[in-house]
């Protein structure tokens, strides 16, 4: 019983010592590391300014504590800096912004050699699915050639590209062009629906993604014959598609998986460590 009353009063004797220390003044070196924390901090916050309530400004003592230090080490050391000799503002701000620069290379490294990776697996694996050149429907029984179906209905990005023409003389009301997802002759989604240009060339530019959604269609197709009413169908006038590709990549993850895959297949030893004989 003594001894543990020995303990518990050398226990309270040292916490006492310790929640009556003096202000520690903090080093220049330190004190370029903290501000170069603080310095994250202030960015993170500026970014959530919309979403994050602050009632104070403790929020920088987790930073000090970090260092083993306290709000009164900061203060003492900031009020008294002017005094010490030796103390250089400069020093403490290169220290911060040598540390933010060599982290802010590094960060900028990496995502550009991960934009790299991503980049080159998008470009391997991407597929031409359809090029087709001069494709000219002068009557109504050429309609069928301006109705193109793509047999191919995989999770990706489809990127569809053409250029037309139709015959400023055509009457039709609400002609349009139409690309959908479909199963077999069913409508599954539209992906895109638009007026056709009358009387100069036109252009299709769009990318579709296949949705888990869509996981009912079987082909795309590309409809140059669409109009907003039936009844105001009529007789077909000259279009032109002058050239037409669609080209599907692959997910992301997917592409880059595959990458790596195909990577790993290089090989490592050369023939003659292969080859060689072990005495």
């Amino acid at each position: 019983m003594k001894k543990l009353y020995s303990i518990f009063c050398l226990l309270l004797v040292a916490s006492m010592l310790f929640s009556c220390r003096s202000a520690r003044t903090i080093p220049d070196r330190e004190l370029g590391q903290i501000f170069h924390d603080a310095m994250l901090v202030n960015a993170y916050l500026q970014h959530k300014r919309n979403s994050v309530e602050l009632d104070s400004m403790n929020i920088y003592e987790p930073i000090l504590a970090k260092y083993g230090y306290t709000k009164e080490d900061m203060h003492y050391t900031l009020n008294n800096f002017a005094r010490r000799k030796s103390a250089s503002l400069n020093s403490v701000a290169d220290v911060m912004i040598n540390s933010l620069d060599n982290e802010s290379d590094a960060l900028n490294e990496r995502v550009a050699v991960i934009d790299t990776i991503d980049n080159v697996a998008r470009r391997r694996y991407i597929q031409t699915l359809l090029q087709d050149t001069a494709i000219v429907a002068e009557v109504e029984a050429d309609s069928s050639l301006l109705q193109i179906v793509i047999p191919h209905a995989q999770k990706g990005n489809y990127r569809i590209e053409a250029t037309y023409t139709l015959d400023k003389e055509d009457k039709g009301i609400g002609r349009r062009y139409a690309v959908s997802w479909m199963h077999d002759d069913s409508l599954i989604r539209d992906i895109s629906n638009q007026p056709i240009a009358r009387g100069r060339k036109g252009r299709v530019a769009f990318d579709a993604w296949l949705a888990e959604g869509d996981s009912a269609a079987n082909c795309m197709k590309i409809d140059f014959t669409r109009f907003n009413l039936r009844k105001n169908r009529q007789k077909l006038t000259k279009l032109t598609i002058h050239d037409i590709k669609v080209t599907y990549t692959p997910p992301l993850d997917e592409c880059v998986e595959r990458l790596f895959a195909e990577q790993s297949q290089l090989r490592i030893f050369a023939d003659t460590m292969l080859n060689l004989k072990i005495e």
